[in-house]
């Protein structure tokens, strides 16, 4: 029974929920590090990113798919402890204000001044996934091959004995994925939340949805577990945008932002992100072959 998992459509629905988990609790993490070590916690976030990178380093070595599920991990700690912490201590540090969009609407959008630091990343993250993705004629990722067709870069087919490095390839997709959705939808909101401005980001907003739900789709076509868990990450922090996103504008409760307010909900969060990762960590896989 538990085989039919690991067989298509449910394979890459298991990496999809695994990719899509780690952003609500991402933020559940957040807000339970603050809360627990108070003044103290860039001490944390430090240690946690150090932990990230020592998984990533750890898988550098493992088969495709135990590298694959560790970079995940390793990347998800490093976002939380060196970049959304990072973003937080530099705003504080220099007393970056927060932006209010409509400020004469109640219950205009408001950003908070780590978002500002981050909005202030575009140029830098952007040339890194331009050089380290776009100019590597050598990558397999579906998207950047996209341009690279369209365009007529012809790279043609990865050399076929380039070894790849499972656990960072994950690490870096989860962290620039991540990055890319924020920024994005950082600045789409600046467009403003009335009249054209409004209209402009419902358009986004309705565009973005059917390119995740394209990307669900496709993760229902992967049939190998390190391959579906790669995909799912993008494909369900990209659905996360969409889920989201009504939140922003309190249409709904956002219960990953309050732990403590709301324990049982959170519990279940993690309790199911584990059980995902178990089931992928552990695929039946037949004797004599890779973990796939």
């Amino acid at each position: 029974m538990l085989q039919r998992l690991y067989r298509k459509p449910w394979v890459g629905l298991l990496g999809l929920g695994v990719g899509f988990l780690t952003q609500p609790l991402g933020h559940a993490v957040y807000k339970v590090m603050e809360a627990v070590f108070g003044t103290r916690v860039y001490w944390a976030a430090g240690v946690t990113g150090v932990i990230g990178l020592a998984i990533i380093g750890k898988g550098l070595k493992q088969p495709e798919l135990k590298a694959s599920w560790m970079g995940m991990l390793g990347g998800w700690l490093l976002w939380i402890g060196w970049f959304e912490y990072a973003f937080k201590f530099f705003a504080e540090l220099y007393a970056v204000p927060g932006f209010v969009v409509e400020p004469d609407v109640p219950g205009g959008y408001i950003a908070t001044p780590q978002a500002n630091i981050l909005q202030a990343t575009v140029s830098i993250m952007l040339a890194l996934l331009l050089v380290y993705g776009f100019f590597n004629l050598q990558t397999r990722c579906n998207f950047m091959r996209f341009f690279h067709r369209n365009l007529r870069l012809s790279p043609g087919m990865p050399t076929p004995d380039n070894q790849r490095s499972f656990a960072r390839i994950t690490a870096m997709e989860q962290l620039f994925v991540t990055w890319f959705c924020y920024v994005f939808w950082l600045y789409a909101i600046y467009f403003g939340t009335r009249g054209v401005g409004a209209q402009v980001v419902m358009t986004l907003y309705v565009l973005w949805t059917i390119w995740a739900g394209y990307l669900v789709y496709k993760c229902t076509q992967q049939v190998r577990m390190a391959a579906a868990l790669r995909y799912g990450i993008g494909a369900g922090i990209v659905l996360w945008a969409s889920v989201e996103m009504p939140a922003h504008f309190r249409l709904y409760r956002e219960y990953w932002l309050h732990p403590l307010e709301f324990p049982l909900f959170n519990v279940i969060l993690a309790a199911l992100f584990v059980a995902g990762l178990v089931l992928v960590a552990h695929r039946p896989v037949p004797p004599g072959s890779r973990a796939t």
